[in-house]
């Protein structure tokens, strides 16, 4: 109920609505979110999707799940998932059993292994891409 009141115990509760610029970015599905005045620093095992727009030092495994990197998220170690989406800086190795996406906006210095890869033009890359074959 966003946007409405509610009586609760003689107290009139106003739900507040979430602007609507802050609803586009959220992913369609269930997912986390790491916020960007967040650091996190360990490993993250999950069976559901990951946006990260701060920094993290660790070890990613959502091995059917996408995970995704915004512009301003800064990341360093090991990652793993079904499909990545890469729009900030990546320092380490990368996994995935489906699609790694590489937008305009990212920096990556690591190895790349995939069953495919998509570069856009402006993206910078260091490291090399070992192409997997799909069963």
């Amino acid at each position: 109920m966003l946007g409405s009141e509610k009586k609760k115990d003689k107290e009139i509760i106003k739900d507040e609505a979430i602007p609507q610029k802050h609803v586009e970015s959220f992913p369609s599905r269930g997912a986390s979110f790491l916020g960007p005045a967040l650091l996190f620093k360990g490993d993250i095992t999950g069976n559901e999707d990951l946006v990260i727009e701060g920094e993290y030092k660790g070890k990613i495994d959502l091995p059917d799940n996408t995970l995704k990197i915004n512009p301003n998220a800064r990341i360093e170690g090991e990652f793993l998932a079904k499909n990545i989406q890469i729009q900030g800086k990546v320092n380490g190795t990368i996994h995935a059993s489906g699609k790694v996406e590489i937008r305009n906006t990212a920096s990556i210095v690591g190895d790349i292994h995939a069953s495919r890869v998509s570069i856009e033009d402006g993206a910078q890359f260091k490291g090399s891409v070992k192409m997997k074959t799909q069963p």
